[in-house]
């Protein structure tokens, strides 16, 4: 018992430690903040602490809200036809939005609702945030559900486990380790997505919350290399800490939950044996989490668990007040939207949709054309994949106007253009989709496939076009699909950005729902470049994406 004792102190020592480093960082940095309606950030580098933490909070908010919305949403759209019909291209649409896009949603329900107060600021952000976690997640549910093997539903059924239960023994367990995969892309989109959802403006209003993207942002307009290091390093230093504090030891535990287990004793993560000496831990767990934990499931399971009929009525609820919350914004809205003569810019938009389109395309193949050899080079070594999975999971967070600097010093000293860096700073939104998913398709190629090819003497060329190009084909259309959301998403920052002082831009739907969104604040653009943007992404994946992946998943299965 002395042992266990004198092992717990120093893990007990640290996290009060820890906890006490932390109340003292938000009391007395947040008291020497300035307002949320002021119209720079304080550039002390002793806040920066300050704002690490409240970019976290708004993150960790965003994401549970995320995730249980994703819980519910996706599991409604396994269990209900009517509610699938509905869930499924919503989602679809609604991904295909830039974040820009839930601006006007985020002033008037929030801030309006708030009168403006530093709380509706708060909710906005963490709503725009959410915006940027909650699709690939919901989707994630709703494949793990489907994919349930039947005769595990059948067993389920006539072992009677139902409501609750049936919930923590059949259904979270079989989307535990698409939860936690997603998890983490969602988490690295909030850390891309943190400067826009921190800096909220509509036209003359404009606030700017205390925060890394922020700060972050600032350091970006003003040209401080000095703000702008310190920002990337805290970055860096917090995402590391949170691949291998948080997002590694999940994924290690979320194995145990595969399927097709082997039955070898699952690992436990080493934080985890490590944490499991804490009394205070153990303590926390037992009298706190566990308790709350099963009152959730509880609760969860029961509101879940209702009849298909009552989740349909419930949902077609939801979506009349959705449907009833629209036309009352396009009732007040329409006449803003439709006045004539139309803005000037409204004319540009169809030009500026083709050069994006154009953008966004060729990022995506340079994606491609980096991710192939990447994935090919590293496949069989397990410590050189890993090693470049943190690497671009820590890239994958940076925004993308923090290498905006870079790419400037490359366009000037190379013979390129504002096209030029526009494109590359679309490549910052699309690689990490395509490598992330290739490395991981590349990863799932069975050993005995590349014991065949040895001995057939399938060999550099030969192998890479016979074996590992067919073999990692759906997870690189996989990869491709998201990277065009992706790309979508981030010609925002990349075809509009403000550095030093000088605004560098090029003709593009991005730059002109930016200049519509930060500057002039004409709600008439923003919809009509929405709406244009979200039909040719819509339209995209309908004609071109979805029977590219249904063709690829048909020809290219493992077990064909």
């Amino acid at each position: 018992m002395t042992v266990r004792v004198s092992r717990s102190l120093p893990v007990d020592a640290g996290l009060v430690a820890l906890v006490a480093a932390l109340a003292v960082v938000l009391v007395f940095g947040s008291a020497s903040l300035r307002p949320y309606d002021a119209p720079d950030l304080d550039p002390n580098p002793a806040l920066l602490p300050v704002y690490l933490l409240r970019s976290l909070t708004r993150l960790a908010v965003a994401y549970f809200f995320a995730v249980m919305l994703a819980l519910a949403v996706g599991h409604l759209a396994a269990r209900s036809r009517v509610a699938r019909r509905l869930i499924l291209p919503t989602l679809d649409v609604l991904q295909s939005v830039p974040i820009l896009g839930f601006f006007p949603a985020a002033v008037a329900v929030f801030i309006g609702l708030f009168g403006g107060s530093a709380l509706g600021v708060e909710a906005a952000a963490v709503f725009l945030i959410f915006t940027s976690m909650f699709w690939n997640l919901a989707f994630g549910v709703y494949e793990s559900l489907i994919t349930i093997p039947e005769d595990l539903r059948e067993a389920a059924a006539q072992l009677g486990v139902r409501g609750p239960l049936r919930w923590s023994r059949l259904f979270l367990p079989a989307v535990v380790p698409s939860l936690v995969y997603n998890s983490i892309l969602s988490w690295a989109n909030g850390w891309y997505f943190l400067l826009a959802s921190e800096v909220i403006a509509a036209g003359p209003a404009r606030y700017t919350l205390p925060g890394l993207g922020s700060y972050l942002g600032q350091a970006v307009a003003e040209g401080r290399g000095d703000q702008l290091a310190r920002a990337l390093v805290a970055l860096t230093v917090v995402v590391v800490a949170m691949h291998v504090i948080v997002w590694s030891p999940l994924a290690t535990w979320a194995d145990r939950f595969h399927l097709d287990e082997t039955g070898d004793r699952p690992r436990v993560p080493r934080i985890g044996r490590m944490l499991a000496r804490s009394r205070l831990v153990r303590w926390a767990s037992q009298r706190l989490a566990v308790p709350v934990g099963q009152q959730l499931l509880l609760a969860g399971g029961r509101l879940l668990d209702l009849p298909e009929r009552v989740g349909s009525w419930l949902f077609a609820l939801l979506g009349l007040g959705l449907v009833s919350l629209g036309a009352y914004g396009a009732s007040h809205g329409g006449a803003v939207v439709l006045r004539w003569p139309p803005s000037p810019e409204v004319r540009e938009i169809p030009l500026g949709l083709l050069l994006s389109f154009m953008r966004v395309s060729l990022g995506v193949l340079l994606a491609v054309g980096f991710s192939i050899p990447l994935a090919y080079l590293t496949f069989q070594h397990a410590r050189a994949r890993n090693a470049v999975l943190t690497l671009l999971e820590i890239v994958g967070s940076i925004p993308a106007s923090a290498f905006f600097p870079l790419i400037a010093a490359l366009v000037l000293h190379l013979p390129l253009g504002m096209d030029a860096g526009a494109v590359l700073l679309v490549l910052t939104g699309t690689f990490f989709y395509v490598a992330f998913n290739v490395l991981s398709g590349a990863a799932a190629i069975p050993r005995e496939m590349n014991e065949a090819a040895a001995v057939l003497g399938l060999r550099r060329w030969h192998y890479l076009s016979r074996v590992f190009l067919p073999a990692v084909l759906p997870s690189l259309v996989t990869g491709c699909l998201t990277a065009w959301g992706g790309g979508w998403n981030a010609i925002i920052f990349s075809e509009y950005v403000l550095a030093s002082g000088t605004v560098y831009s090029v003709h593009g739907v991005g730059s002109i729902l930016d200049h519509a969104t930060y500057v002039s604040g004409d709600l008439q653009v923003i919809v009509l470049s929405l709406v244009s943007m979200v039909a040719l992404v819509v339209a995209v994946n309908r004609l071109f994406w979805d029977p590219l992946y249904a063709r690829v998943a048909a020809r290219c299965k493992m077990d064909a």
